[in-house]
């Protein structure tokens, strides 16, 4: 039995970090798929079902979209390490995971080569070592074939490992060969990956809801993610990679071009050989990068309004407007607010904002008490989340500071709520806790979730002695 370990740093890689500042570096997407998850496709074909994933910074954001791995049949644990240990060390401090099993480790940004049509599973002699550390802006990129019975004697220095075989696969070193391993997905090598999206044909991958007029032309080999629209008389193809949710204006070729994600390309325009990301216009071969300020040009597409809050929480909110109207109405001409401008993010991806004021609430008094055990202290929140602007039930309101921008970097889902998992949990004023409980949510959401906690703190509420927090809900 062998089990693997894939070591994720996130020290080096300045090109990514470059390029890319947004991305979280292992799920940088490569033809539409996470990086990360080429290393998880190539153990279960390999015949490895349990695998612990490793790195030297918080991996939330993996955990969130990874999860246990139910989705690729295997089990998926986590652990952490910090910046200075060797490779010897990591593997020693995971001793009890890797005890009595044959060992394979991927590190780095290192996408392994194989064949979803020809499956081959790893062997390694029990007192066997083998591997290839390659070199590069990091060092990090390398595979390992550790036999169970060397685990007890790993070597110190593991950078002179220079084996050909039986592990293949490429370093991504930077943006040049980011854009190559693109190109070598787009062509020849498209049918050996599972790749998101329905094959159309030879060479031809395509999402969910892709609009392609009649006027437009597509020539494979492209690869199409999901919520795409092409304008009239467009030209897409040959090699080209269009990420989830982007627009590609009427008139617009493109070719040798990797699109990503919510981007928008504008009308009349002619894209070859360039990475398209959102308003960054990056040349791979001279690594130059044009932030484009022209939105009529290149831009991010910013997710329509109304769907950030989902249509039943919509009709909740505008619920617990009308059955709160009348007591607020009474309520509120007997209290006096104290109120501050604060600007929240409203999303990750543009750094979206929304004016809110901050309350500080009267401590004493009948009209006080009744107004927050009636939950009327979020009343004037309710309109934001009916109109879509805000969710009834999500994530917690974060003011925008370079700390919080931070936070939701690792949340690439952030949709703030009226109410949330911290709320409920009685977190809000525990920012690292809080950020555990957003990283669960993240992982537990769902409708039944969200109505767990509305109900839990509206009937919390209802119960409270009176007790008052020192900031009071946002406007």
């Amino acid at each position: 039995m062998m089990k693997a370990l894939l070591f994720c740093p996130v020290h080096g890689n300045t090109w990514a970090r470059r390029y890319f500042p947004n991305h979280p570096l292992y799920l940088l997407p490569f033809a539409n798929k996470p990086a990360i998850t080429y290393a998880l496709d190539y153990c279960f074909l390999s015949g490895i079902r349990d695998v612990r994933i490793i790195s030297d910074e918080e991996s939330g954001v993996l955990r969130m979209q990874l999860r246990r791995g139910e989705m690729f049949g295997m089990n998926l644990s986590y652990g952490g390490v910090s910046r200075t240990e060797s490779m010897k060390e990591i593997v020693l401090q995971n001793k009890a995971f890797c005890k009595g099993s044959d060992l394979l480790i991927l590190s780095g940004l290192f996408l392994p080569e194989y064949d979803k049509r020809d499956p081959r599973s790893l062997h390694i002699g029990a007192d066997e070592m083998k591997g290839c550390a390659y070199g590069g802006e990091d060092g990090t990129a390398a595979w390992y074939l550790i036999g169970h019975d060397r685990l007890g004697g790993l070597p110190d220095d593991w950078s002179a490992f220079r084996d050909e075989g039986p592990v293949c696969g490429s370093p991504v070193p930077g943006i040049r060969d980011y854009y190559m391993h693109n190109m070598r997905l787009a062509g020849s090598d498209i049918e050996k990956y599972n790749l998101p999206g329905f094959s159309m044909g030879q060479n031809c991958f395509v999402g969910r809801d892709v609009k392609i007029p009649g006027t437009a032309r597509v020539k494979p080999p492209v690869i199409l993610g999901n919520n795409i629209h092409f304008g009239r008389g467009c030209h897409a193809g040959p090699n080209i990679i269009v990420g989830d949710s982007c627009i590609i204006d009427s008139g617009t070729t493109i070719r040798n071009a990797v699109i990503l994600g919510n981007t928008y390309v504008g009308r009349d325009l002619e894209v070859s050989g360039k990475i398209c990301c959102g308003s960054r216009l990056i040349d791979p071969e001279s690594g130059s990068i044009i932030d484009v300020s022209n939105e009529a040009l290149f831009s991010d597409v910013e997710p329509d309004e109304f769907s950030r809050c989902p249509f039943i929480q919509r009709i909740l909110a505008f619920l617990l407007i009308l059955l709160q109207a009348l007591p607020y109405a009474v309520l509120r001409p007997f209290l006096e607010f104290h109120a501050t401008l604060a600007e929240c993010l409203t999303g990750a991806g543009k750094k979206r904002t929304l004016a809110l004021h901050g309350y500080v609430l009267p401590r004493e008094g009948l009209a006080g008490r009744l107004f927050r055990r009636l939950t009327l202290d979020k009343y004037h929140l309710l309109r934001h989340a009916a109109a879509g602007r805000l969710r009834l039930v999500g994530n917690c309101l974060l003011e925008a500071n370079d700390s919080n921008e931070q936070i939701i970097r690792d949340l690439p889902g952030y949709a703030p709520g009226v109410f949330s998992y911290s709320e409920y949990l009685g977190h809000e004023n525990m920012p690292g806790q809080m950020e555990l409980d957003e990283q669960y949510y993240a992982y537990a959401m769902n409708c039944w979730f969200n109505i767990k906690i509305l109900m839990g703190i509206l009937r919390r509420n209802l119960r409270m002695a009176g007790q008052v927090p020192e900031k009071g809900a946002m406007e």
